[in-house]
């Protein structure tokens, strides 16, 4: 078995819905080749393709986005290392309703759509898992999407910097860790990189301080989170 083979059965185990299966049932679950590894602006599969594989990230940045016509692509989202993505394949001759594409070069296993759903048939406990894994996928994303409508530039990094620091007691000075480059970042809060970095000069004022790295001090973690409070409820409300 090949190191990426071995690396792409971990993170499949470390997957809240895979990691429930058997071990010795993962590898005939994987389709052929079980992983690749794709370049940067290379896509892993494209908005009204057909959907027979879904994609679990191993490493390496991942941008999810909506293309229309005659319109810039809407990026929805970038995932990381465990995300699986193209779900659509869970439901047969079905296409793809977004084009996932990899912002950074990463590697992903491959698991193969028709095994994966002649699998569920007879596991009906994981198809639950797998449904309730969909739908909190789901929400997490039509939440994002409505807090970029709902906040400013500001309170959209200010939402998403109290999320990274999310854990950390609002007493003391936290440094979170950015987990993909500025660039990437404006891209998901859907600005501009000149407006991320006004939106963090603004945010100075409250004692957040970024540098030209990836780490971020935050003096005052109870304020940052009173920032996008307010509008985290309103978003939740937008979705009831």
């Amino acid at each position: 078995m090949t190191d990426v083979l071995t690396d792409a059965l971990a993170i499949l185990r470390r997957h809240p819905v895979f990691g429930t299966l058997p071990e010795d049932d993962l590898p005939a679950l994987l389709d052929q080749p079980p992983w690749r590894s794709f370049a940067a602006g290379e896509c892993l599969f494209c908005q009204n393709d057909p959907a027979t594989r879904l994609y679990v990230v191993i490493d390496g940045q991942v941008e999810l986005a909506v293309r229309r016509p005659d319109c810039a692509p809407e990026v929805l989202s970038h995932l990381s290392s465990g995300a699986a993505l193209g779900v659509d394949a869970l439901i047969p001759g079905t296409q793809h309703i977004a084009t996932a594409q990899a912002a950074t070069q990463c590697r992903a296993a491959i698991v193969d759509g028709a095994k994966l759903v002649a699998y569920l048939d007879g596991h009906f406990d994981l198809t639950l898992a797998m449904i309730a894994e969909m739908a909190g996928s789901l929400h997490g994303l039509v939440k994002e999407i409505t807090e970029l409508k709902l906040q400013s530039t500001t309170e959209r990094l200010a939402s998403y910097l109290a999320g990274l620091a999310a854990g950390h007691s609002a007493d003391n000075r936290v440094e979170v860790r950015l987990p993909f480059e500025k660039r990437l970042l404006a891209e998901r809060l859907g600005m501009e990189p000149a407006t991320l970095s006004r939106a963090f000069a603004k945010l100075r004022e409250i004692g957040v301080e970024s540098g030209r790295g990836d780490r971020v001090a935050i003096a005052d973690l109870a304020e940052l989170r009173r920032l996008g409070e307010a509008l985290e409820m309103l978003a939740d409300g937008e979705m009831s």
